[in-house]
C-alpha cells in the first residue's frame, strides 16, 4: 500500500468513525495521520484541529489545548484553533486569555459574528465595557438582526449610563423576540431608572409572567 492511499484510508476511517459517533476510535485515526512521517503541515494540522474538537467533546479540555496549540503550530493561520482556544478558555473563565485568542482569531476571520460578540462577553466579564461595546457593535454590523450581541450591547450601554441608546437596542431585541423576558426585565429596570414608571411596571410584569411560562414548558408533568 502507498503512501498516499495510506493517508487517505485513515482520513476516511477518521471522518468515519467521528460521524458515527465513535470517538475513540476517531481519535486513533487522527493520531495515526498526526504520526504518519509522510504527513505535511496542513494534514497534520487538520488532524491536530479534529483531535482537539474531539477531546473537547469528550469534556477532556486539557487535550483539547494541547491539540489545537498543535494545529496553530502546524498551521499558524488557522482562525479556527485560535476560536476553540479562546471558547476554552472563555469556559475556564480566563477572560484575559480568552481575550487574547479571539483577537487573534479575529485578526485571521473578521467575517465572525459570533467570536465578536464572545469577545464582548469577555471583555464584559472583564468590566471593560466601552471594548465590550465596540466588540458587540462589529457583530452587529455582520448580522443586523443578532439578537444575542443586540441584548448584549443594551445591557452594556445600561451599565454606561447610556440610556437612550440601551433602550433602542432592548427595544429591538424585543422586537426580533417577543418571548425574550430577560430583555423585558432589563428594560423594566431601565425604564425604572428613567423615571418611567407606568412602563417600568408593564415590562416588569410581563417578564415575570414570561418567565413562569418558561418555567412550567420545562417542568416535567
Amino acid at each position: 500500500m502507498n503512501t498516499e492511499t495510506q493517508l487517505s484510508d485513515l482520513m476516511v476511517s477518521a471522518y468515519t468513525h467521528q460521524k458515527n459517533g465513535d470517538l475513540s476510535l476517531a481519535i486513533q485515526a487522527w493520531n495515526g495521520l498526526v504520526n504518519h512521517v509522510d504527513a505535511d503541515e496542513a494534514l497534520k494540522a487538520n488532524a491536530h484541529l479534529s483531535l482537539g474538537n474531539l477531546h473537547q467533546l469528550q469534556g477532556n479540555n486539557d487535550l483539547a489545548v494541547e491539540s489545537m496549540s498543535n494545529a496553530i503550530k502546524a498551521n499558524p493561520n488557522s482562525a479556527e484553533a485560535y476560536f476553540c482556544l479562546a471558547y476554552l478558555e472563555q469556559e475556564k473563565e480566563n477572560f484575559s486569555s480568552a481575550v487574547e485568542y479571539f483577537e487573534q482569531a479575529i485578526a485571521l476571520k473578521k467575517t465572525d459574528s459570533g467570536a465578536f460578540n464572545n469577545l464582548g462577553n469577555c471583555y464584559d466579564r472583564l468590566e471593560q465595557s466601552d471594548k465590550a461595546i465596540n466588540a458587540y457593535s462589529q457583530a452587529i454590523s455582520l448580522d443586523a438582526d443578532y439578537i444575542a450581541a443586540i441584548y448584549n450591547r443594551g445591557n452594556a450601554y445600561i451599565k454606561t449610563a447610556k440610556d437612550d441608546l440601551a433602550l433602542h437596542d432592548l427595544n429591538k431585541a424585543i422586537e426580533l423576540d417577543a418571548n425574550f423576558y430577560q430583555a423585558y426585565y432589563n428594560r423594566g429596570t431601565l425604564l425604572k431608572r428613567m423615571g418611567k414608571m407606568i412602563q417600568a411596571e408593564q415590562d416588569l410584569t410581563k417578564a415575570k409572567s414570561l418567565a413562569q411560562q418558561e418555567l412550567e414548558q420545562k417542568t416535567p408533568q
